[in-house]
């Protein structure tokens, strides 16, 4: 499970993350590199006005159609 950083000072938050994220080791660094990118596919594939994604290792730079966003 990660850890849950507080503060007030967004600053120091950032720092802590950045000393978690350097002090795993390569394999952990690896496996939430993976983590991540699965999620990010995750997400694109959730809005169906996006075009597939290719399984050639392709890279999606950004959504074809984003998602509108509800007003304030």
């Amino acid at each position: 499970m990660r850890p849950v950083f507080k503060s007030r000072d967004k600053a120091a938050i950032d720092e802590q993350q950045r000393r978690y994220y350097w002090g795993l080791t390569p394999y952990e660094r690896l496996a939430l590199a993976v983590r991540l990118n699965q999620q990010a596919q995750a997400i694109y594939a959730a809005n169906p006005a996006n075009p597939p994604l290719t399984t050639d290792g392709g890279q999606v730079l950004k959504s074809a159609a984003p998602i509108p966003r509800r007003g304030r």
